[in-house]
C-alpha cells in the first residue's frame, strides 16, 4: 500500500515520508560545519604568501629595538664535503632611536672570541692569544651584519636589495617556518654571499635560522633559539674594554 504524502501550503512535505524539522536543521548545521572546517583547513595548509610574510616581518620588526639569543653556528666546506666543528655563544642586537645598529657576538664554545660593531668600527678579539683586531666599517659591508638580517629590515629594502622567492615550509624545533630565498641584486653583496635563506618562524615572524652561501660553495648555517625580545639591552654592552696586555692590530 502506498504511503501517503501530504503537501502544506507552503509546499514542504508533511505525513509519513516527510523528514522532521529538526532532521533537516542537523542535516544544514552538519553540511556548514563540514564546509566550514574544510575551508579553514585548506586555508591552514595553503600557509601565507611571500608578501604576507614580508609585511609580518616587518610588522614585527617595528616592534623589536633590542633582543638577545644563543647562536648555534657550523661552517660546510664544499671542496671537503663536510662541516665543521661549529661553535655555539650568544648574540646580542640594539637598534638606537636614531636607527644606529649595535651587535656583539660572544662565543663561548668552543673558543672563546667576541666580535663587537658599534658607531661604525667592528672589534674582534681572541682572549687565548690575546689579540685583538679593529677597523672601521665605513661602506663596507661586514659578514657579521648578515646575522641580523630580517630583523628590523623593511619588506621596500629587503625587496630592493635582493630577488626574493618563497621556497616552502620547514619545522624547527617544532615551529613551523616559511623558507626565503634571498638572490643579492648587486655584485657587492654577491660577493660576501650568492644566496641567503631565512627561516621566518610563524607568529614571531622573525629568522630563526638563516643559511649564507659564499660564492665558492662554502655556506654557515647558524640557528637562533632562546630569543628574548626586547629585553633591556643597554648600549654599554657594545662597549669593549681590552685587558692592557692584548696586542691591537
Amino acid at each position: 500500500m502506498a504511503i501517503e504524502v501530504l503537501k502544506a501550503e507552503d509546499g514542504r512535505q508533511t505525513g509519513h515520508g516527510a523528514k522532521p524539522a529538526c532532521t533537516r536543521l542537523r542535516t544544514s548545521a552538519c553540511r556548514f560545519l563540514l564546509s566550514a572546517f574544510w575551508f579553514l583547513s585548506c586555508t591552514f595548509a595553503l600557509g601565507a604568501t611571500k608578501e604576507e610574510i614580508l609585511a609580518s616581518m616587518e610588522a614585527a620588526g617595528r616592534k623589536v629595538t633590542n633582543f638577545s639569543a644563543t647562536i648555534s653556528q657550523k661552517k660546510w666546506t664544499a671542496v671537503l664535503q663536510e662541516f665543521d666543528r661549529g661553535e655555539s655563544g650568544t648574540l646580542w642586537y640594539l637598534r638606537s632611536k636614531d636607527g644606529q645598529a649595535y651587535l656583539r657576538k660572544e662565543i663561548a664554545n668552543p673558543e672563546n672570541n667576541v666580535l663587537v660593531i658599534s658607531n661604525g668600527e667592528v672589534i674582534f678579539y681572541e682572549p687565548r692569544i690575546k689579540q685583538a683586531r679593529k677597523y672601521q666599517l665605513g661602506k663596507n659591508k661586514d659578514k657579521a651584519e648578515f646575522l641580523v638580517l630580517g630583523f628590523g629590515s623593511s619588506s621596500r629594502s629587503l625587496s630592493d636589495t635582493y630577488n626574493i622567492r618563497l621556497l616552502g615550509e620547514e619545522k624547527i624545533d617544532g615551529k613551523r617556518t616559511y623558507m626565503l630565498e634571498l638572490l643579492p641584486k648587486s655584485e657587492k653583496v654577491a660577493a660576501y654571499f650568492s644566496q641567503i635563506v631565512l627561516w621566518v618562524a610563524e607568529l614571531v615572524w622573525l629568522p630563526i635560522q638563516q643559511k649564507l652561501i659564499e660564492p665558492n660553495g662554502d655556506y654557515q648555517l647558524i640557528t637562533f633559539s632562546d630569543l628574548r625580545l626586547n629585553p633591556g639591552v643597554d648600549k654599554s654592552k657594545f662597549k669593549l674594554t681590552l685587558p692592557k696586555d692584548v696586542q691591537l692590530g
